[in-house]
């Protein structure tokens, strides 16, 4: 029996009514939208970019400390979580993400940003509703029993943040989950609506350097050197075939040259040039047989060219790597049914899986292997969505300098999902 069912079979047996708690629910959210909405433009206005959330990080907080949460701080860069302990019971965790993108807004929005970063990923909705969620769950503490750990975490959009969350020496200090829960917005789900994907839901991702060396000469007698831009761009091309002909047509992944730098002028053949390289994939044998294949393809063009062993291709994999973000299917199971229960049927959607990357899947696959889950999170209104199916509008993608949700709705919505989901695990009572 995995982890996963062990815990799910034990909260099971102690769900809570659908209805009452989602009166209680309701009620709360009325008189909260105001609060809603200044938290998000605050936050909005002033995003500050990853290893630089000081500002954001305090604004936090403050808020939780008011709403009754203890606070366990230095948890790498900026990071902390906030502890409700409310008698016995599961552990519950439940993270945001707080950083910014270094982009110029385009939104005109009132309250948009004027300083060159953005909340262009929608982190100033996530910790909104993590706000919004840890109010409620506060108010409502008469119908659940157990812990709460709101994690708010430093640059995930640098894949820095839950690396140094986990290697905090004070992360010891954090109740250990039994669950691990998070939302990501999603640019063109009606707000309101959870998103689900089951098992692999976003890649691995790998930043890599290669640099392709050579034997520089002059332009004009290229039989006299052995040319890295040739070879590098004969490397590019080859490169491609490893996930068409190395790899399952069933397993997904890609692997993008973004940018290659070398030489000076036209008629010079330098030393070396440079890739720069991002690897996703989702299983750790895809990861392992690419960066196997990059090498292997690597020397042995090298070689072919006429290089001798001590100049061929240097292969620098950089500090950003992060794993893949898998979502536990029962896990997934147990959250469709409470919400579909509570909610209805329009509140889930299952979405494909995609190849951005997210360092939740970190939380996961240390060695506890706690049942985690990433939700997404609707953020455009049904009338904006029914336009944009008919070609009347554009909804801007997520990274986009004119991102910018539907937070009246998106807001209150994910706070609906995630109360309810909470409640469910800890409830009082059938």
């Amino acid at each position: 029996m995995t982890l996963a069912f062990y815990v799910l079979g034990i909260l099971l047996p102690v769900t809570v009514s659908a209805q009452p708690v989602l009166q209680l629910v309701e009620k709360e959210l009325a008189g909260q939208q105001t609060q809603y909405t200044n938290w998000y433009k605050k936050l909005h206005a002033s995003p500050e970019v990853s290893t630089k959330e000081i500002n954001t990080a305090g604004f936090l907080k403050q808020e939780m400390r008011a709403m009754g949460f203890e606070i366990v701080d230095s948890l790498g860069l900026h990071s902390f979580a906030a502890i409700l302990k409310n008698g016995k019971g599961p552990v519950l965790l439940y993270r945001t993400d707080m950083d910014g993108l270094p982009l110029e807004e385009k939104t005109g929005l009132p309250f948009a940003s004027t300083t060159s970063a953005m909340h262009a990923c929608g982190h100033d909705i996530h910790m909104s509703s993590w706000m919004g969620t840890a109010s409620m769950m506060a108010t409502l503490r008469k119908q659940w029993s157990g812990t709460l750990v709101f994690l708010a975490q430093s640059a995930e959009e640098t894949a820095q943040g839950a690396k140094a969350v986990i290697a905090a020496p004070n992360f010891q200090r954090v109740p250990k989950p039994d669950i691990q829960l998070a939302f990501h917005d999603h640019a063109e789900l009606p707000a309101g609506q959870a998103g689900f994907c089951d098992g692999y839901s976003m890649a691995a991702v790998d930043m890599m350097n290669i640099t392709i060396r050579g034997k520089g000469g002059h332009g004009a007698a290229p039989e006299k050197a052995i040319d890295p831009v040739l070879l590098a761009s004969q490397y590019v091309v080859a490169i491609q075939s490893i996930v068409s002909r190395n790899l399952s047509s069933n397993d997904r992944a890609v692997i993008t040259v973004g940018a290659i730098n070398g030489g000076t002028v036209g008629n010079i053949i330098p030393d070396q040039v440079v890739l720069k390289l991002t690897i996703r994939s989702f299983s750790q044998a895809s990861r392992q047989l690419i960066l196997d294949r990059l090498k292997t393809i690597g020397d042995q063009m090298a070689r072919g060219a006429g290089l001798p062993e001590d100049r061929l291709p240097l292969y620098d994999l950089l500090d950003m790597s992060i794993p893949s973000v898998y979502n536990d299917p029962a896990l997934g199971a147990r959250l469709r049914n409470t919400l579909t229960k509570t909610l209805g049927e329009g509140s889930v959607a299952m979405v494909p899986p995609i190849m951005i990357g997210e360092d939740f899947g970190v939380y996961g696959q240390t060695e506890s292997r706690i049942p985690s889950y990433i939700m997404w999170a609707g953020t455009v209104s049904p009338d904006r969505k029914s336009k944009a199916d008919k070609g009347q509008v554009e909804l801007p993608s997520l990274h986009s300098a004119r991102f910018a949700p539907d937070y009246e709705l998106a807001i209150p919505g994910a706070v609906k999902v995630m109360t309810v989901a909470l409640i469910d695990f800890l409830g009082k009572g059938k």
